[in-house]
């Protein structure tokens, strides 16, 4: 296995896997080991298949149960199929980190091109821990013990076409709280735990204070330092660790068609037998 850095703050790309064959315990450890290194790893070109897919997936963890509005791989109903064009365009086009407001909030996702438009299409991975690490020692002094409102956010937009179908979507999805700066339950990393898409609010602050310091993060986290953009080619795979990074599908490829397959992993089995930090 080849592991090749990317960029300095988040990314690599892999060599050396065959993903056609059944894997070794070996293997899957290295790509975990890469993943918690570099917070999103790349394979291009594989020849993956649903199986195998779903293979992979289960030797990280806990697989995520079917998805309620998503459409799913005809005979695998845990592989999200994401399918976009004219007639559906994306909704994902923002800076976010999945589903931050549920309670158990996913350990990662595999990400597998099926078809990729001729041009666009890319999607971007942002590192929480070098947004962390680039705060001033009083702005972490500040932000130590802050707690965020997490909710649906930008998902408002496919329950807001009357006040009962917004009501319904937020009683179904809820609330969460976190807080601004989070450590890593495996590696023991601090990273800043914000994301535009679904932090709401700042507890303890009024809504313009609130307002004023989460346009304060959001600008403090779009930096291209901190971000890696992968241009895709039919049959790459990426997976990210959802507990420390950002990421944004780019919607500039319309009105052509993209197809990707996601599994989400929800539980890391590995978490709480390792402690050792990464850096």
């Amino acid at each position: 296995m080849l592991v090749q850095k990317i960029t300095p703050a988040i990314g690599a790309e892999i060599d050396g896997v065959d993903l056609t064959v059944p894997l070794t315990a070996e293997v899957t450890e290295g790509l975990y080991h890469a993943l918690l290194e570099h917070q999103v790893i790349f394979l291009r070109k594989t020849e993956i298949t649903p199986t195998a897919h779903m293979e992979l997936a289960a030797s990280f963890g806990e697989i995520d149960e079917p998805h309620p509005l998503y459409p799913h791989v005809e005979g695998f109903e845990r592989i999200v199929k994401l399918e976009n064009d004219s007639g559906a365009p994306p909704d994902t086009n923002s800076w976010h980190t999945d589903l931050t407001f549920k309670a158990q909030q996913p350990f990662a996702s595999i990400l597998v091109a099926r078809v990729v438009p001729e041009v666009g299409g890319d999607t971007m991975w942002s590192s929480c821990y070098a947004a962390y690490d680039r705060l001033s020692d009083g702005m972490k002094a500040d932000l130590e013990g802050l707690e965020a409102v997490h909710d649906m956010g930008d998902f408002r937009n496919s329950f807001g076409t009357s006040p009962q179908t917004l009501n319904d979507g937020m009683a179904r999805f809820g609330h969460n709280i976190r807080p601004l700066i989070g450590v890593h339950p495996v590696t023991g990393r601090k990273f800043l735990n914000y994301n535009e898409a679904f932090v709401t609010h700042i507890i303890g602050m009024t809504t313009n204070e609130s307002n004023g310091l989460r346009v304060w993060l959001a600008n403090h986290m779009n930096k291209p330092e901190d971000q890696i953009r992968w241009r895709w080619q039919a049959g790459d795979l990426a997976m990210w660790d959802n507990r420390c990074t950002m990421h944004y599908a780019v919607a500039d490829y319309l009105p052509a068609y993209r197809c990707m397959n996601r599994i989400t992993v929800v539980k890391d089995r590995r978490e709480g037998t390792q402690m050792k930090e990464v850096s």
